[in-house]
């Protein structure tokens, strides 16, 4: 699903104005009013674009008690110990789950993915089922690690 994101929705979203763009510079019936505004529309949505899936990882896999995660080319693995915090950005669509590591690996300092869909995400009080159970998964972990001698 983040490859729809990532690339076919830029595509699409970029692509339209930039096709208009051609379409209104080489037709001579069309005003020129509107062909100087879509080269500023498509900046601001390039750069809208990037801000909200720069930082997607591609994949993020569940392996017990730890995350594989890959971004690209790279690749990490995270153990839920290492992870401070679970957020759930719910403001954006597609919402969000950032993963606040203790420190930074090879992806940084944050992991930042979108959950699978859930029928919870239409209700916007309704707290993100992945990351509450990410939540109680890290929380029994660091408990039973401190009862450990």
């Amino acid at each position: 699903m983040t490859f729809c994101y990532k690339k076919v929705f830029p595509a699409i979203f970029l692509g339209l104005p930039i096709v208009s763009f051609f379409y209104l510079l080489f037709n001579e019936s069309a005003g020129s009013a509107p062909v100087f505004v879509l080269p500023f529309m498509v900046l601001l949505g390039f750069f809208v674009v990037r801000r909200y899936t720069a930082d997607l990882a591609d994949e993020v896999l569940d392996d017990g008690d730890t995350l594989k995660v890959r971004q690209g080319g790279l690749e990490q693995t995270v153990a839920l110990r290492d992870i401070v915090e679970v957020s759930v950005t719910r403001n954006t669509n597609p919402a969000r789950l950032t993963l606040r590591l203790t420190c930074a690996g090879a992806l940084g300092d944050r992991i930042v993915f979108v959950p699978l869909s859930a029928a919870s995400d239409c209700l916007p009080y309704k707290p993100n089922p992945l990351a509450d159970e990410l939540k109680q998964r890290i929380a029994t972990i660091k408990a039973t690690s401190m009862r450990q001698p």
